[in-house]
């Protein structure tokens, strides 16, 4: 590989331009991602079970009211952490979508083996063509923060269409104070084989911050044994109450709740998350 073109494959990018490959359609990635969903002791790709069994009690207790006839969808849902949860606590109608076809192939097994009932859709939730009234829909560990304005817009509309007359959109986000102690990175490392790749490779990682639209980026650029160079680039646009609250009220959302995080503990103002619950009029 030339060494101008690994040259300009490295030059920091512009706010929330594509990466070269998505982790979630890779054969061995997808397979590391599972097992970092899957993995107790981390934070890393999902939260942890005592986290997650006490995001569920909340939804299920005061989002939903405790009524399990209320319709469901989980917007990338990874391998059903939250869907299956919210199955055996006697949710009938829940849907899971997730761009993941090994997420979603180990959250259709799930459901066969404990015998629930959850409708999993492998697809991109950007994408998303339903036509069913859900009484809640939830984008749960900040994946709302990955998205560019035109995308988030876009995906708030749809999302807004999909719900029943009072339903609930419950999501989260990373605020400023996620990143306030940022310095700009970036290390070279060597692999024998990893998390990127199964083979010999080299990454780049930089971290990057855009302080006017207060956005980070996490990038990595994978060099493998036959050269070949791709780009992942994983984008965190932080959010203020606000910002939240203009942007939701715009689309047509009301009665605005905002949570220090996914189980409902008070918003505190040096937080880095911010829970959010809006309702469609």
């Amino acid at each position: 590989m030339k060494i101008n073109k690994i040259i300009e494959k490295t030059k920091r990018p512009s706010l929330f331009e594509k990466g070269s490959s998505q982790m979630w359609v890779d054969e061995h990635i997808s397979q590391q991602m599972l097992e970092a969903h899957l993995d107790p002791n981390t934070d890393a790709a999902s939260r942890k079970p005592y986290t997650i069994d006490a995001s569920v009690k909340w939804i299920k207790e005061y989002i939903c009211g405790n009524n399990a006839e209320q319709k469901v969808l989980d917007l990338g849902c990874g391998p059903g952490l939250y869907t299956n949860r919210l199955a055996k606590q006697g949710f009938n109608n829940v849907t899971g979508i997730d761009f993941s076809s090994r997420s979603i192939e180990y959250a259709r097994n799930q459901v066969a083996e404990l015998n629930l009932h959850v409708n999993y859709v492998c697809q991109d939730y950007l994408t998303l063509n339903v036509t069913n009234d859900f009484d809640v829909v939830l984008l749960i560990y900040c994946d709302f923060g990955v998205l560019n304005e035109n995308e988030r817009n876009a995906l708030l509309h749809n999302i807004y269409s999909n719900l029943k007359p009072g339903g609930k959109f419950v999501f989260d986000v990373f605020t400023p104070n996620k990143y306030r102690n940022h310095t700009d990175s970036r290390t070279w490392n060597s692999y024998k084989c990893g998390f990127w790749r199964p083979t010999p490779h080299l990454c780049l990682s930089s971290n990057y911050w855009y302080p006017e639209e207060r956005v980070h980026l996490h990038q990595t650029i994978v060099i493998d044994d036959n050269e070949d160079l791709q780009v992942y680039n994983i984008w965190d646009k932080t959010y203020t109450l606000d910002e939240l609250s203009s942007i939701l009220s715009c689309i047509g959302f009301e009665e605005l709740e905002f949570y220090s995080d996914i189980t409902g503990r008070e918003y505190e103002e040096d937080s880095e998350i911010i829970t959010v619950i809006a309702k469609r009029k």
